[in-house]
């Protein structure tokens, strides 16, 4: 039987991650965390480098490209 880590990737997970923290944000009306969301999100589209991205795959979920 697969486990959860098989099959879904790194990038799906990233993506789950920041919606959650959004959903945070938006329930604590907390600017600060929108604005970590947005600076993450930038590091990795200028950098190619995603440290969320990196922490699933060391755990075990599908890699992927950004």
């Amino acid at each position: 039987m697969k486990t959860p880590q098989q099959y879904i990737t790194s990038t799906r997970m990233v993506y789950f991650l920041m919606s959650m923290v959004l959903i945070f944000g938006y329930i604590f009306r907390s600017w600060e965390i929108v604005i970590f969301v947005c600076l993450m999100l930038q590091i990795g589209v200028w950098t190619g480098f995603c440290p969320s991205k990196y922490f699933f795959e060391k755990h075990g979920f599908k890699k992927t490209e950004l």
